[in-house]
């Protein structure tokens, strides 16, 4: 069972600085709008970067609408870690009107 976040939930955790936001959307659509802080890692790569991962650290999976995200949580939670769907995506956060950023400079580990 894949475990979800809302985007409140999701955003009142970050608010406190509890979790880490993990991206798994393209590259185009991160630089369009994405949470400030992200950790940008295209679904394609989760299993070939899941390494990098701190399994002390719980994550926020976030995409676009949710389908990406809840597949990389699928890999994740299998793999030991403490991972989030973000319900509704970037989509639900940017329609709440919660703050993002744009541009290409992922955060880095």
């Amino acid at each position: 069972m894949i475990r979800t976040a809302s985007i409140h939930e999701a955003a009142e955790a970050r608010a406190v600085r509890r979790g880490t936001f993990l991206d798994v959307r393209n590259a185009d659509e991160f630089a369009r709008s994405h949470v400030s802080g992200a950790v940008f890692m295209p679904l394609h790569l989760v299993p070939l970067r899941a390494s990098e991962l701190d399994r002390s650290e719980t994550y926020y999976v976030v995409c676009e609408s949710g389908g990406r995200s809840g597949q990389a949580c699928a890999y994740l939670a299998q793999q030991g870690f403490d991972v989030r769907s973000v319900q509704g995506g970037m989509s639900a956060w940017r329609g709440a009107g919660l703050p993002v950023e744009t541009g290409l400079e992922p955060a880095v580990f």
